[in-house]
């Protein structure tokens, strides 16, 4: 009896599909004789979880982003200028000039180049710097008028952890000019959130457009398309 009984459970663990023995199912025993590549349900249960892994991947890259921008606060200690642009106070009329963290959590694996010369006076409007990387370049002009007096170290190395790219010198009515107010910021952080919302959203059709290839998605600009990704660092920055 005991034989039978014996014999019967492995007959019964030998019938499992694999993605029942997997526990990936709870219920379903082979009727193609684990012919598994011309198996209808195999291929369902293949393509159900490629697709939910890409969009776990591709939530992952954007919620990386999503945890920079949540950990941003407004802060009192330096001035935000519009074209995201900070100014923090040196000495009198002097000021180190930095890049707003809310586009800094956008930016990865870039490269960055002054465009203004040390000793020179900029005039509102005028490219201050240039980001570049494989998704394209963009610039960012001067919202008021200072004077340049030097880059600050290596500003690419240093952009994520300082903020600072160079010294400048200012006085208060410029700077009053091109400042940016804290409700301005705060529509300003608000809105590169729900950039990432609506992103969040398309993800299931982006996913199964933009990983064709077998690219692996390490950056915002992977996901979303390079096009897409300078608009939205336009707009942040304008």
């Amino acid at each position: 009896m005991n034989q039978e009984n014996e014999f019967s459970d492995n007959s019964y663990d030998m019938l499992k599909c694999i993605w029942m023995a997997s526990n990936v199912v709870e219920y379903k025993l082979c009727d193609k004789k684990f012919d598994c590549e011309n198996c209808q349900f195999d291929k369902v249960m293949r393509n159900f979880t490629g697709d939910t892994e890409i969009k776990m991947k591709n939530s992952s890259v954007v919620n990386i982003v999503k945890d920079k921008l949540d950990k941003i606060k407004f802060e009192k200690n330096f001035t935000y200028l519009k074209n995201c642009f900070i100014i923090k106070e040196v000495l009198s009329n002097t000021y180190y000039l930095g890049i707003n963290p809310i586009l800094i959590s956008f930016l990865d694996n870039i490269g960055i180049i002054m465009e203004c010369g040390k000793g020179k006076n900029i005039l509102k409007g005028q490219p201050v710097v240039q980001f570049f990387g494989e998704w394209g370049t963009i610039s960012l002009t001067a919202p008021m008028n200072f004077s340049f007096y030097d880059k600050v170290n290596n500003p690419a190395d240093d952009l994520v952890r300082s903020k600072w790219i160079a010294i400048i010198g200012a006085i208060p009515q410029e700077i009053s000019v091109g400042s940016l107010e804290q409700n301005e910021w705060e529509t300003l952080h608000k809105k590169s959130l729900g950039y990432l919302e609506e992103i969040k959203s398309e993800l299931p059709q982006v996913g199964l457009t933009l990983m064709d290839g077998g690219n692996q998605v390490k950056y915002l600009h992977q996901l979303i398309g390079k096009e897409k990704f300078v608009r939205i660092l336009q707009t942040l920055a304008y």
